[in-house]
């Protein structure tokens, strides 16, 4: 497994150096692995002091939540493994005055013995401790105890709340019964879809085929407590959200705050739908959702999943949440905007393209290009799989979905703007514009904008007329991007084609035999640009590498080129 790492054994150390050189109200302490506040007062004046920590790997916790209004100190151990007790207990010396240390740990065997040592050591020095376990994991509900729970990313509220009572000047009874009550209303539930990999580790702490999934894991790679097939992520989401709901019984009208969170390697695109998604089901069931969050806020290396927690919340914990903290990695207020979509006119369809009613040729027209626009959607959903693997290729790999939505734009066009020629092209090039995003959709929405200009006055073009707006539609192209035949593009299909199309018209043939010839070229074009070095586009920049595999466009042509050819003289 490839890292960003020198010797594993050093991992610790390094990555405390450049979470401190980030952060200027952060230091480490000493020689031991603890992030502490520069900022601490006198310790006369000293208000209760925070610490939690754990085993390293769970970025950004727990060095993320060290600042003003959340942590004094965090002490962190080996990947995944607990730190030693005397790291914590030199964290509490370092940190706390008359007021003591809240002590905050999540409930795993190893947090507990150690930090729990510490805490009786400390108090033995004289210095007040108490320690408040964290045990949110839902996942394991219907096997153990809650006190015998682990303890996963809810704790980061846990972390929030209490640092806020501190700063309040709170005493050490109060800010820790503050964080006992909030752990007591908080529920987690997390799914994997496949393992995390360990520095110095060749493989995963565990593996996940492709059609599986691991429900209700720990964040140290442990399996979860269900294994199931992949579900879109709304399901998913529903799954996780009932657990949380139903283990903290929470009731229509109730005040929660949602936290999606990510495992280490899932992007925030996913986490943004997972929360949509949380956030929708909440409010189907009644439920208020005061704050909502989502992002990597403790990680499990890198691990792709997410987990999902719920707290319950009235307006003091409401305003200790969104009490100010210099905690870097504390993600805000997490305030929820009521009104998310602005309705504007959406002029999908210029009423210049559409005409008020179909005489009978005119119906009998639309009619037929409804139909080949259809089989043109069909062929490129068909070969959307093989679009986005020659596009993977060079590119994003992005074309075979443009594609697919460029069908579904086709398909929903109604017959009633396919009247004439002109109306169809600059109908279709319209609802492409809108539907394709990259390059594909300005490239043919121009190329259609161009042909439907070239036949403005020709209702039902001849073989001729529709090679002149052919030929308009690839110098629009070429024009726009700046490519030629050549240059491994859809130009070296679409070129190839129009030219052994205007061809086989002049020697005679009918037109559906010169739309053959054209639909072979276009083939042949876009096989040829397997050999092509390319000059422009994302290809461009890979330069002989792409070289071997045809161009994705350039065969996106030929696929909707061959489907038109049944319906092309009739």
């Amino acid at each position: 497994m490839k890292k960003l790492l020198n010797q594993p054994s050093d991992v610790v150390r390094e990555m405390l150096e450049g979470i401190a050189l980030q952060a200027p109200n952060v230091v480490i302490l000493g020689d031991e692995n603890v992030l502490v506040r520069r900022d601490i007062p006198e310790p006369q004046s000293r208000p209760v002091a925070l610490i939690s920590g754990g085993g390293s790997g769970h970025e950004p916790a727990h060095g993320g939540y060290v600042g003003a209004g959340m942590l004094s100190a965090v002490v962190c151990g080996e990947v995944f493994t607990s730190p030693p007790t005397d790291a914590v207990l030199a964290a509490i010396r370092a940190t706390a005055g008359p007021k003591g240390a809240l002590l905050i740990v999540k409930n795993y065997t190893g947090d507990r013995l150690n930090f729990g040592l510490a805490a009786e050591l400390a108090r033995a020095q004289g210095i007040p401790v108490e320690v408040v376990i964290v045990a949110d994991d839902v996942a394991l509900r219907a096997h153990a105890e809650k006190h015998q729970r682990r303890g996963i990313a809810g704790t980061v509220l846990i972390h929030k709340i209490a640092g806020a009572a501190a700063a309040r000047g709170a005493s050490l009874d109060v800010v820790a019964a503050t964080a006992r009550d909030a752990a007591a209303n908080l529920g987690t539930m997390g799914v994997a879809l496949d393992g995390c990999t360990l520095p110095g580790m060749a493989q995963s702490s565990f593996t996940l085929n492709d059609d599986e999934i691991e429900l209700g894991l720990g964040i140290h790679g442990e399996k979860g407590v269900e294994r199931s097939a992949p579900l879109p992520a709304d399901e998913l989401t529903e799954a996780l959200l009932v657990n949380v709901l139903e283990d903290l019984a929470i009731q229509r009208g109730e005040r929660v705050v949602l936290l999606v969170n990510g495992l280490g390697a899932t992007p925030q695109m996913e986490l943004d739908i997972v929360l949509r998604a949380a956030y929708t089901s909440l409010r189907r069931r009644e439920v208020r959702v005061e704050r909502a969050w989502a992002g990597t806020l403790l990680s499990a290396l890198n691990m792709p999943g997410c987990s999902i927690s719920l707290m319950r919340v009235d307006d003091s914990r409401l305003a200790l949440l969104d009490a100010a903290t210099e905690a870097h990695a504390w993600p805000g207020k997490g305030c929820i905007n009521p009104t998310i979509r602005l309705d504007v006119a959406s002029g999908a369809i210029h009423e210049e393209c559409v005409a008020k009613t179909l005489d009978a040729s005119r119906a009998a027209w639309a009619a037929r290009a409804k139909a080949a626009l259809d089989a043109v959607a069909q062929a490129l959903v068909q070969n959307e799989a093989r679009l986005t693997e020659l596009d993977a290729l060079a590119g994003d790999g992005d074309l075979g979905a443009s594609m697919h939505r460029a069908a579904d734009a086709a398909s929903a066009l109604p017959v009633e703007v396919l009247g004439t020629a002109p109306q169809a092209l600059a109908a279709l090039g319209a609802s492409l514009r809108r539907a394709i995003a990259g390059s594909s959709g300005p490239f043919y929405a121009t190329a259609l904008l161009r042909a439907s200009r070239v036949l403005a006055d020709t209702p039902e073009p001849t073989a001729q007329e529709w090679a002149q707006a052919w030929r308009g539609a690839i110098e629009a192209i070429s024009e726009l991007g700046g490519a030629k035949a050549g240059d491994r593009t859809m130009i070296d299909a679409l070129a190839p084609a129009v030219e052994a199309f205007e061809e086989a018209l002049r020697n005679g043939q009918a037109v559906q035999q010169a739309f053959s010839a054209a639909v072979a070229a276009a083939g042949h074009g876009a096989q040829a640009t397997a050999h092509m070095h390319p000059r422009v586009g994302r290809a461009s920049y890979l330069g002989k590498r792409a070289i071997g595999s045809p161009d994705g466009g350039a065969v996106a042509v030929a696929y909707w080129l061959a489907a038109l050819g049944p319906f092309v003289g009739k």
